[in-house]
């Protein structure tokens, strides 16, 4: 499968992806398959707003492009992956259901996984999922799946393997195939979604364009109906779930070392740092070795406030962090508060 061994590697990654959708010469059955697909969203086309009428789509290729070069870069460890994709197959959403504005950490982004997902897609084909990006337009928020043309379980890449060859396949669609593109416009349902929700087998072939239309295409779409809902439904909690994550965690963000920033300056990219989204390490109480130690327990006698102040740590990779404390209360919520004053002697 595709990999980085550092976080900072995202950059390149990121940049190869925009060099191939601006030069590929392959890029072009790309773009006309889903250019069908972005033809129907509302958010992906020319606006007048003096008179409010739609104008063209935009093309697959350039906004790809412009969305990728201006999006903050994020790369997300395997654990917080498996944690977050092992939470949605048992979580049900009944407050969010809907998408709205506030949900995103940031207008557009650009999500490296450390390890793909693996999803169903319409046809019932085992696909994977190794780039995210999203991009807040005029009235909804676009994602655009990549998957991982390495990945040995996708069934995609397995036809073209045998159809091409490893190399060549690779080579024809490129390390971050484009998988799925789609908008979610504000206070859209994107949890929760039933058979109903996805639209009958003759929305999906309409949908598809010349996918749709393929040998065997409408009897897939019609028999897995049920499974694609299912994992449209996983994909989307993972989204939403990544999303709050993100904004909840302190944000690490790792900048671009002097020869990374020499390579994305000779490409006039404006890339330069990486937001690492992991698991912070659990303190545990340290262990005693010695069989006499006795643990003491606090004994509380009040409640006192604690100043806002700044904490500082070294995390597992060694990196200094530092975040702000809030101003809070400090002891059992049964105790009295006791109020002091804190007075500075100042001495000429």
């Amino acid at each position: 499968m595709a990999t980085v061994y550092r976080p900072i590697d995202v950059l390149e990654k990121q940049v190869d992806l925009i060099r191939w959708w601006s030069r590929s010469q392959y890029r072009g059955g790309f773009a006309k398959t889903f250019q069908h697909m972005v033809d129907k969203y509302s958010a992906m086309r020319d606006y007048d707003p003096q008179t409010g009428r739609h104008g063209k789509p935009w093309k697959v290729d350039e906004y790809l492009v412009s969305r990728l070069d201006s999006a903050e870069t994020f790369y997300v460890r395997r654990e917080i992956i498996s944690r977050l994709w092992d939470f949605t197959d048992v979580y049900e959403a009944h407050d969010h259901e809907v998408v709205l504005p506030q949900d995103l950490p940031c207008p557009r982004g650009f999500i490296y996984l450390e390890r793909p997902l693996h999803i169903i897609d319409a046809r019932g084909k085992v696909t994977s999922v190794k780039g995210i990006l999203w991009s807040e337009e005029r009235n909804a928020v676009v994602i655009s799946e990549f998957s991982d043309a390495h990945d040995e379980l996708d069934e995609v890449n397995q036809r073209q393997y045998a159809d091409f060859g490893r190399e060549e396949a690779v080579k024809l669609n490129g390390e971050l195939p484009l998988l799925h593109i789609t908008q979610w416009e504000w206070g859209t349902k994107v949890q929760n979604l039933t058979i109903d929700d996805i639209g009958s087998t003759e929305s999906q072939v309409d949908f598809h364009g010349d996918a749709g239309n393929l040998p065997g295409a409408r009897e897939d779409y019609e028999a897995n109906r049920p499974s694609y809902a299912f994992s449209l439904n996983r994909f989307n909690a993972f989204m939403i779930s990544l999303w709050e994550f993100v904004q909840e965690q302190i944000p690490f963000r790792m900048p671009a070392d002097r020869p990374m920033l020499k390579r994305l300056k000779r490409v006039n990219s404006p890339l330069s740092e990486v937001t690492v989204v992991e698991l912070r390490p659990v303190d545990r109480p340290p262990t005693h070795t010695d069989p006499d130690h006795v643990p003491q327990m606090v004994v509380w006698s009040h409640r006192w406030r604690v100043r806002e102040h700044r904490r500082r740590w070294i995390d597992k990779h060694g990196n200094y962090r530092e975040t702000t404390v809030s101003a809070h209360v400090k002891g059992p919520d049964h105790l009295q508060l006791i109020e002091k004053d804190r007075i500075f002697h100042v001495r000429k």
